[in-house]
């Protein structure tokens, strides 16, 4: 386990509860043609489906309820029918600018309209994309999904600038029915 997914089970409090499902991986890495970093993978098994500090979501395969293919798969369809005028952030080449296979993938999502994304590179060193809602604008953070997480749940910004909240700790986490 790295330091970051360490960091982060022991901000949630716990070591989760796992709940494995290698067959629905498999099916959203080939539906949208890439390998989900084992990282995140390992954190959704272990927490999702899960309402991290009344803010952020987090979604699971193997559930009909907060389903995270399901997720994924509307949260695409709605960001490819908006008109995307400008691209802020500097990975995003506006003239193919996408979401889905070959494009940006999303992974979590926050109740003040920010969704985080994952931005296949060639060198299969992913960049995470978070788009906030209130702004339009994305923002590119070069880490992998446990340090982005511990980073956000630590208060840092991570969700664009200016984007502390001045959460208090303990972290609280709430399961979601599934």
């Amino acid at each position: 386990m790295s330091n970051y997914l360490t960091r982060v089970c022991r901000l949630l409090g716990w070591d989760g509860d796992p709940r494995p499902c290698p067959d629905r991986w498999g099916e959203i890495e080939a539906e949208y043609s890439l390998s989900l970093p084992a990282e995140y993978k390992e954190l959704i098994e272990k927490f999702a489906p899960a309402e991290i500090d009344n803010r952020l979501y987090l979604y699971h395969p193997g559930f009909d309820s907060w389903n995270l293919s399901r997720w994924m798969k509307e949260t695409v369809d709605v960001f490819n029918e908006c008109q995307w005028e400008e691209v802020t952030a500097p990975s995003l080449d506006a003239a193919r600018f996408s979401f889905g296979s070959g494009g940006l993938i999303p992974l979590a999502s926050t109740s003040g309209g920010e969704y985080l994304f994952l931005l296949a590179r060639p060198n299969d060193e992913p960049l995470l994309i978070v788009h906030v809602g209130d702004d339009d604008d994305f923002y590119e953070y070069d880490m992998g999904f446990a340090e982005w997480l511990y980073r956000y749940l630590s208060d840092e910004e991570v969700t664009g600038p200016n984007s502390s909240a001045g959460r208090a700790a303990p972290v609280q986490v709430r399961r979601l029915p599934t």
